[in-house]
């Protein structure tokens, strides 16, 4: 097995010997990996992997030292990489996770340039990290990320961004660029610090304790620093703040242009003010004279029916706004978190040429908030039988020929009474659910670096363990409750005694008791975990062969990685426990209402890679060449092998930098890359989603009848999605192309400006259809008289044919499923600009000043369409389609539901003696809210005139410390406050789950800190 390894290896290397570049630098602590180190005079970027090799200013990298970390105000890793304007949309994040299916917990993800998650390599000490346990669904399609709060901002002693592609270096997943986190190492002496934040106006506070030690030994050849901490954050609740208190947020839109727009009130049709189905004809049997209602306060207009108690019923299948509920009610906004944190960091000098390092950490989690009540879905409705004992339309006697009390009069309702279908209902009496995140993760690195004769080598082994336990309380069994509403006894569950009647939004005031409730009670649990293993060597001589105009250098370097990841959901998700209907027979794969049913899975890959890396100074300035003070040229490429998917990957990377004059340099680079599809894609046997979809064609069928005045008053309903991998998916490839300029002025020393112009293409994207999509195809395709296979239908029933007759179109039944699965689809064309700018003032005797600026500009973001996609567009261009019905998701997507035009982050330092005052700013620009659509339509050449406008948010940050430096015990002590968001700034409001965009956007507000650390 060995020898089999060792000659796939080799061959991988020989292989890889053919091309070359990026930029990278050796730190003492932490080879291989891209760094910037500060002069006096000019901050230098080397990038190559070759040791030694001065190459400066190739590669377009953002450097945070820890006074920049600590100007960010970060507590958090995800706070601190949101501080990066390149670093695009958070996915992953507390207020974004919802439901069971997507990533919960204390996590944060990255994504630079908003290429998509999974496509940004997070390193540490220039090794990857491994992946977290869960996964969501990002444009439909499932993706995964590292957890960036697994790095503690204390720890770090720089971050280091590569913003451009790297696969030729690293491999997949470097597709946007590399950000690689130096650790704090050869620490000598410690320090403990204690941090207390505090949220303005709110009872939101938060505390940290940690330390650190580092000694040397040996005699000077070694060096341990470990260090620890803890963080505890009580949580806040959704109602403290005005934009997430209600899902209807029009209050906030007075006195603007949509004011009074609908799509600003996201109350839920699904509250405890049930919607039901009588299964009986004709409808003219119950006051109601329709077989479909739902229930309100008697006080509300449209009552057709007395239900008692204050409460009526009113005839229609969509209950109106007033009787909606308020899903935030009772929810968590910002979750009470505890993280623990240890890390230990070795190195020894074995020998003059040869050292051994290891780096061993720990990391922990917990994670609790409150979620909206369990409903049942559109696509699960559940039969309530005519016998259950609170069944209004019951028998008119119960067993022993008492009289049903429970039986509404007036009714022609048959004596043996009538089943009644639960479409819409939320158990809001079984009260919010508790969701409790735990996550374990462990790193191990040892290895050996050093030289033979003049070659430098390093070569080394990672193993990374993370483990998610995922537990939800005050679940619903849909079994269990079915059970409960259908006994005929009084101590079944009553569905019909409806909500509060002041405001059916808030609460319940008519809840069941809890002796009942609890019958049907239970606890879902998801656990995940993820692995890597990894082994490399890399060799590199920046001396190889002497040239005219310097050394010729060169690195290579093989690796081999194992990754796995497995998902084990609650017997009540992955099939082995089911719901069947005991009133109408049907079948769902959940047994947990609320939540559609999701296998397990579980998968493992196994990659082989190889690369090589040459530098070649082709022109210095001794050689006198005028215009030409230095030019050098790097190449480089990889061959990586994927064993799970079948697929091999060759990309290449060329790189070079031209000196003009002294002080002004170009640079520029091109490069493949690829991204393999994640394990996720890969292994996923088949996942049912429920979705509210419009049928198009039925609806069409309604138009042309003159039941619907057109295609947009299409009432949805539940759709079920079957979305599936495959192990045919092949990896996503993308092109890179960077230019820039950099300048450092003679008669400014201490400046650096740099600007740089980028652009990815990306190819065969990993991604789904869309079942509404789908849908709309099958529209498409019937009116030219065939049909999408993929759009799965019933029969058509009596009804469903007289619907269809006379419109023109074949008679089609009821959706029963939609296939969506993973291919590789579209392509993307990505373009923006960074601006830089660092100045060390030169010091004029009253402190020092320092200047940063970091500016990242979207120029533009242009999905395309696959060929089904492209078939949709043909159609609504030729007008075969109607204009009601559109293809999301394509086109220019700059600034459409996140991706700002421009984000920025820029601060000022000055020190004077033990007084320092940083100042920070972070800008985030305005962006459009596609979930929000004018009532009445505006005519435009703007395509997104009719869409709420998302205002553009600068933020500031204040920070006073003072250091004592003298002969007494406090020497060493340094006082620290600080204000976050000293401007106290709302997020902008935004049509989302809690008011804003939580991608881009923090809900903590204005927040008060004092830092107290002693060094020792």
């Amino acid at each position: 097995m060995a020898s089999r390894l060792f000659r796939k290896l080799a061959l991988l290397s020989t292989t890889g010997l053919m091309t070359a570049t990026m930029a990278h630098a050796q730190d003492a602590s932490t080879p291989a990996v891209q760094s910037t180190e500060e002069t006096e005079a000019t901050i230098v970027v080397t990038g190559s992997q070759i040791q030694g090799a001065q190459i400066n200013d190739v590669l377009p990298v953002t450097v945070l030292d820890e006074q920049q970390i600590e100007n960010t105000g970060a507590s958090s890793g995800d706070e601190l990489f949101r501080s990066i304007p390149q670093a695009g949309t958070v996915a992953f994040n507390e207020q974004n996770a919802t439901t069971q299916n997507n990533v919960r917990g204390d996590v944060g993800s990255v994504n630079l340039r908003d290429l998509g998650t999974g496509n940004t390599l997070l390193l540490m000490n220039g090794r990857r990290m491994n992946l977290h346990p869960g996964f969501q669904t990002e444009l439909l399609v499932p993706v995964v990320s590292p957890d960036t709060n697994e790095i503690a901002p204390g720890s770090v002693r720089r971050i280091e961004v590569l913003r451009d592609g790297a696969s030729a270096i690293y491999g997949a997943d470097a597709v946007a660029g590399v950000i690689n986190t130096v650790l704090k190492g050869n620490m000598k002496g410690g320090f403990l610090e204690t941090d207390w934040r505090a949220s303005d106006g709110t009872s939101l506070y938060s505390y940290s304790i940690s330390g650190g030690l580092g000694f040397d030994f040996g005699g000077g050849r070694g060096n341990l620093t470990m260090y620890g901490g803890h963080f505890h954050e009580n949580g806040l609740g959704a109602q403290k703040r005005d934009y997430s208190r209600d899902d209807d947020r029009t209050r906030l839109l007075l006195g603007t242009d949509f004011e009074g727009e609908a799509s600003f009130n996201n109350r839920n049709t699904f509250g405890p003010f049930g919607q039901f189905d009588i299964q009986t004809s004709p409808n003219s049997r119950t006051p109601i004279n329709d077989d479909d209602f739902y229930l309100q306060p008697s006080s509300f207009t449209g009552c057709r029916m007395d239900f008692r108690n204050g409460i009526c019923a009113r005839n229609g299948e969509t209950p109106t706004t007033a009787v909606r509920y308020n899903t935030i009610f009772g929810n968590t906004l910002i979750s009470g978190k505890d993280r623990y944190n240890a890390m230990a960091l070795f190195n020894y000098e074995l020998s003059d040429s040869v050292e051994a390092y290891f780096e061993g950490s720990y990391y922990r989690s917990e994670n609790k908030r409150l979620n909206d009540a369990s409903a049942i879905l559109s696509a699960v409705p559940v039969g309530i039988a005519r016998t259950a004992y609170w069944n209004p339309f019951g028998p008119t006697t119960l067993a022993g020929g008492v009289a049903n009390p429970n039986r509404l009069p007036g009714t022609t309702i048959p004596s043996t009474g009538a089943d009644v279908i639960m479409e819409r209902y939320r158990f809001v009496d079984a009260g919010n659910r508790a969701v409790l995140v735990d996550k374990d993760a462990y790193r191990l690195v040892g290895g050996l670096r050093g030289n033979f004769g003049a070659w430098e080598f390093d070569t080394g082994f990672v193993y990374s363990e993370s483990k998610v336990t995922d537990l939800e309380t005050n679940r619903v069994s849909l079994t269990a409750m079915q059970q409960s509403i259908n006994r005929t006894t009084s101590d079944a569950y009553n569905p019909f005694n409806g909500g509060c009647i002041e405001d059916p939004g808030q609460g319940d005031c008519t809840p069941n008791p809890a002796s009942v409730i609890d019958t049907f009670r239970i606890n879902v649990s998801r656990v995940g975990g993820t692995s890597l293993a990894l082994a490399d060597f890399k060799i590199s001589r920046d001396d190889l062969i002497a040239l005219p105009a310097g050394n010729l250098g060169v690195a290579t370097g093989v690796e081999w990685r194992r990754e796995t990841f497995y998902d084990d959901r609650d017997a009540r998700l992955d099939g082995t426990i089911t719901f069947t209907d005991s009133v109408t027979g049907v079948f769902n794969g959940s047994d947990v209402a609320g939540t559609s049913p999701s296998p397990d899975t579980d998968g493992t890959r196994t990659v082989y890679s190889a690369f090589a890396e040459i530098f070649v100074p082709v022109v210095s300035s001794d050689m006198n060449i005028p215009l030409v003070e230095d030019f050098n040229v790097q190449m480089a490429g990889r061959i990586e092998r994927f064993e799970d998917i079948d697929a091999t990957a060759v990309v290449p990377r060329v790189a070079a930098s031209w000196t003009t004059i002294p002080g002004v340099t170009f640079r520029g680079a091109w490069s493949q890359g690829f991204r393999a599809p994640n394990l996720v894609q890969v292994n996923d046997d088949g996942t049912t989603r429920s979705n509210t979809r419009d049928d198009f064609v039925v609806c069409q069928a309604q138009v042309r009848k003159g039941l619907l005045s057109s295609l947009d008053a299409c009432p949805g309903a539940g759709v079920i999605s079957f979305r599936s991998g495959a192990r045919s998916l092949k990896p996503e490839d993308s092109e890179s192309i960077n230019l820039g300029i950099v300048l450092e002025p003679k008669f400014m020393p201490g400046l650096t400006l740099t600007a740089d112009y980028w652009q990815v293409k990306q190819t065969a994207l990993v991604g789904t259809f869309g079942d509404d999509n789908a849908i709309a195809l099958d529209l498409l395709r019937r009116l030219g008289g065939s049909t999408n296979p993929n759009v799965i239908r019933a029969a058509p029933t009596a009804d469903d044919i007289a619907l269809f007759t006379g419109t023109g179109l074949t008679p089609a039944g009821k959706i029963v499923q939609v296939l969506d699965p993973y291919l590789n689809l579209d392509s993307r064309v990505s373009k923006g600009w960074d601006i830089g700018m660092n100045y060390k003032v030169p010091d004029f005797g009253i402190g020092q000043f320092r200047l940063r600026l970091n500016a990242a500009r979207l120029k533009s973001f242009v999905q395309s369409a696959g060929v089904d996609g492209e078939e949709l567009l043909a159609g609504i261009a030729a007008g075969k389609l109607p204009a009601d019905v559109t293809v999301g998701g394509l086109g220019e997507l700059l600034e459409i539901d996140g991706r700002p035009k421009w984000r920025a982050s820029g601060s000022v330092n000055w020190e004077s003696g033990p007084l320092e005052i940083g100042l920070f700013g972070q800008y985030t620009g305005k962006i459009w809210d596609t979930s929000v659509v004018r009532d009445i339509l505006l005519v435009s050449d703007d395509p997104n005139a009719n869409f709420y406008r998302v205002k553009d948010q600068f933020l500031t940050n204040l920070s006073v410390s003072y250091t004592i430096d003298n002969d007494t015990a406090l020497s060493g002590t340094r006082l620290r406050f600080a204000v976050n968001n000293l401007f106290d700034k709302d997020p902008p409001l935004a049509d989302e789950t809690y008011g804003f965009y939580s991608e881009l956007y923090t809900a903590r507000g204005r927040v008060f800190h004092v830092e107290l650390r002693k060094k020792f």
